[in-house]
């Protein structure tokens, strides 16, 4: 390996490096005052037009402009779309932490040596405590999304998972209109911003785009909304408010707010921590911090349960998991890992994490070797005792499952994998949950390798997870018609398991032993 330290930053083809917001990872692992963080989370999407009302009043500003809004009036904003975001996209082979150099000038001598082109691309905050930045090595830069994804499925058929990071260059661009009652008040470029004296209610609000739940609802949001344009040629409505103010909305959308108090600390820790860990590494430069959806937390606004909840977490304020190296752990979850937790960098294209390389979800940890199919086969149809097979709690019902794939539905499989009809399904390759992280399908025109688990289950129609057997059906060519797939889990199954947390709280583990469980290694201290 070399050692030797890397280039000088000015020598990578670094394309854009954030503004640092070291209020946000400032922090000691002691007890100390500082305020709790202020983030902005898009909170909602519009095509064009969004409506709402302020229950108690409120104000309004937009470009110079000004006005007070009445408790009974209806509003209405219109966006006009007059120039489309501009975006280019990295196929990303390889991200690693710029707190160690060694490993930066590994990784960049690495993939120098295959002949490629690669090129750098720094994101990540800084703050006099904590270097937070990510070097992420690219072999690939296009205008285009589709172009991207062709070489993502050429380096994926030769073994190696890459994924998709898209720059935004330009948010779209557009005046924006304000009616009040029906009347024209007020017309500008954005943003729009709005002040309620008490809740703001977002009228149809989409959510779970692409997923069965998908739908529309009401929202209810406290705190200063902004409405303009963003990186999706669409209206974002982009919510400021404080970092507690957003797990008490978040934690009852993440897990049952039934659950015990012990489960829902916990998954506000987890929560708070994969919130902070990412600033400065999702939406950069689309103007907010976070979206209120699964890419990155689930959050529907303040209701009478965020309430409640709020009362609920307020013994975990500013807590946090910390890394062995000082870090804010990326303390993901899953709403049911099945009975084995997995490693993040077989379900990601991510750095291993050894506080998230998985972990026996039960009180006697069995002698099964996961990544073998025999062993996994078995595992599925008569599971180890586990703390997620509780069919008392949410999630329950979740630890196995079975699913058929024939028909119009096995025909989706075959036009996604785009190598004609199937013959044969190979190359399995499992994590310690026995999730599959690569496999190949065989065609009549080549061969497809898919990798990751979400690529996998997306694959075969929506699976709950990508731990699953499979007993082909067949024409009498021998092309796979179908399939009857038996699995285990919902979700990525890395970090917390939702349902194995909400299990052990009603057994009487208070947070913090929830919390060393999931996540062996770690430390909790107190950030603000």
């Amino acid at each position: 390996m070399n050692h030797s330290p890397p280039p000088p930053l000015a020598r990578f083809r670094v394309v854009t490096i954030l503004p640092l917001l070291a209020a946000l990872l400032a922090w000691a692992p002691a007890p100390v005052t500082a305020r709790t963080p202020i983030l902005k989370i898009k909170v909602a999407e519009y095509p064009k037009t969004v409506t709402f009302q302020m229950p108690k009043g409120g104000s309004w500003t937009l470009a110079g402009q000004a006005g007070r809004l009445g408790r009974h009036d209806r509003c209405e904003v219109t966006g006009q779309l007059q120039a489309r975001a501009r975006k280019r996209f990295h196929v990303i082979v390889e991200s690693v932490a710029m707190r160690e150099p060694e490993k930066v000038s590994a990784a960049l001598a690495k993939w120098r040596a295959t002949g490629r082109p690669i090129h750098t691309y720094q994101a990540g905050n800084q703050s006099p405590s904590w270097d937070g930045r990510v070097v992420f090595i690219g072999v690939g830069l296009f205008d285009d999304r589709e172009a991207a994804q062709k070489l993502v499925d050429s380096l994926a058929n030769g073994g190696q998972s890459s994924w998709i990071f898209e720059e935004v260059l330009r948010l779209a661009q557009g005046p924006l209109s304000l009616s009040i009652n029906g009347r024209r008040v007020a017309r500008g470029t954005g943003p729009l911003v709005l002040v309620p004296a008490g809740d703001l209610v977002l009228r149809k609000v989409e959510h779970a785009r692409g997923y069965s739940w998908h739908g529309y609802a009401d929202r209810t949001f406290r705190g200063r909304v902004s409405l303009s344009w963003g990186a999706q040629d669409a209206l974002d409505a982009i919510l400021t408010t404080d970092l507690d103010h957003i797990l008490a909305g978040v934690v009852p959308s993440e897990i049952s707010s039934k659950a015990a108090p012990g489960a829902i600390q916990a998954q506000a820790v987890a929560a708070r921590g994969e919130i902070l860990s990412k600033v400065g590494l999702r939406h950069l430069k689309e103007g907010f911090d976070f979206c209120s959806e699964q890419h990155c937390q689930v959050y529907a606004g303040d209701s009478a349960v965020s309430d409640a909840i709020a009362r609920l977490i307020a013994p975990t304020r500013g807590l946090l998991l910390q890394t062995t190296d000082g870090g804010i752990l990326d303390a993901v979850y899953a709403a049911n890992c099945g009975g084995h937790t997995d490693r993040n960098d077989l379900v990601w294209t991510s750095p291993p994490d050894p506080h998230l390389a998985g972990v026996w979800d039960g009180p006697h940890p069995p002698a099964l070797d996961l990544t073998t199919e025999a062993a996994v086969a078995s595992y599925i149809r008569f599971p180890p005792p586990s703390y997620c097979q509780d069919p008392s709690v949410e999630g329950g019902d979740k630890f196995r499952w079975s699913k058929t794939v024939a028909g119009a539905d096995w025909q989706k499989v075959e036009a996604a994998a785009g190598v004609g009809r199937i013959r044969e399904v190979t190359d399995f390759a499992r994590g310690p949950s026995g999730r599959l992280y690569k496999i190949a399908l065989h065609g009549e025109t080549g061969v497809k390798t898919v990798m990751k688990e979400l690529k996998i289950r997306q694959l075969f129609g929506g699976l709950r997870s990508a731990c699953f057997v499979v007993t082909w059906q067949r024409d009498p060519a021998g092309f796979i018609t179908g399939g009857e797939f038996t699995g285990a889990g919902w979700g990525h199954g890395v970090g917390m398991c939702q349902t194995g947390a909400q299990h052990l709280a009603r057994a009487g583990w208070p947070f913090d032993r929830i919390l060393r469980h999931y996540f062996p290694g770690c430390r909790l201290v107190k950030a603000y």
